[in-house]
């Protein structure tokens, strides 16, 4: 009798685990989806309505691509303030990756989201100060460049000049695919490249870093979704919540730039929500998986 309710009790956890990964895996999978009809409903609302006057989207944020504030104020304009935050919230969040990483085998998979998206956001951060010295110290802009399309501008160019500057473009791509779809093969990488290349021929030079982390977003979200199933457990869950999260931040800022995003540092509330949502995920995902391994110590003893 002893060893058939032993059996039974195994059996019962067994159950219960099994069923709890499922939730995670299927719940996971509909977040992840979500997010995905949100960074492509944006980026086809943007390419295709994203024009002065339009009824959708904030005017100020038309012009600029982004939510910007402070555009006078030197080093204080909102891409700069990207910079700085982007930096510090990096920093911040390598000492807890260092404090937590490694602390058991169901938290491979958010070590590693966590290390490899903390370097991404900080090359994301260096971008924005580029833009903020490009616009508004270097005095080396276009004023007609914002609106016209890389196409548009690539036909003023000879053959010369065009093949380097593609080349290079292609090679871009590459790499940040190659980083947000560490597992797809070179081959594959190379493939996708071409299309990503393609597509922003005929984007607006204003909009471009806006298509450029949308394709990144779509690759990332692609990866996720085809995880294993016993790598669908309670961090793709906790991942997928702060996912969500972050693709509804630019619906925000693109509708109502002037009205509230403006007011918490326009585009700093997109570049802010990444790295706080990653980390709370992060953490949320340790401390569930350390007290599922204690409850587990404890009932063995």
């Amino acid at each position: 009798p002893l060893s058939n309710n032993t059996d039974s009790a195994k059996n019962t956890i067994e159950t219960v685990s099994i069923n709890r990964m499922t939730y995670y895996s299927s719940t996971g999978d509909i977040l992840m989806g979500v997010s995905a009809v949100l960074i492509l409903a944006y980026t086809v609302a943007v390419l295709n309505f994203a024009e002065p006057g339009s009824k959708i989207f904030d005017e100020q944020w038309v012009q600029d691509g982004f939510c910007v504030i402070n555009k006078d104020v030197p080093y204080f304009s909102s891409h700069d303030m990207c910079f700085y935050a982007d930096v510090l919230l990096v920093l911040l969040g390598w000492g807890v990756y260092q404090k937590l990483k490694d602390s058991c085998s169901e938290m491979k998979l958010m070590d590693d989201l966590m290390k490899f998206n903390l370097l991404g956001h900080l090359g994301h951060g260096i971008a924005h100060e580029f833009i903020a010295w490009k616009l508004y110290r270097s005095g080396d802009v276009d004023p007609e460049s914002p609106s016209s399309t890389t196409l548009e501008k690539f036909t003023n160019m000879d053959s010369m000049q065009l093949l380097p500057i593609l080349g290079v473009l292609y090679v871009f791509w590459c790499g940040l695919l190659k980083g947000a779809m560490p597992k797809a093969s070179n081959r594959t990488i190379a493939l996708v490249s071409l299309p990503a290349v393609l597509g922003q021929l005929f984007v607006k030079e204003v909009f471009g870093f806006g298509y450029v982390q949308a394709v990144l977003s779509v690759a990332f979200t692609y990866t996720q979704l085809n995880l294993s199933s016993d790598q669908k457990n309670f961090g793709y869950l906790a991942n997928s919540i702060a996912f969500v999260v972050v693709s509804l931040v630019p619906w925000v800022e693109c509708t109502a730039c002037q009205s509230f995003a403006s007011k918490l540092g326009g585009h700093l509330i997109y570049d802010v929500s990444i790295p706080v949502s990653l980390g709370a995920s992060y953490v949320a995902s340790w401390y569930h998986f350390n007290e599922e391994g204690n409850a587990a110590k404890k009932k063995t003893l």
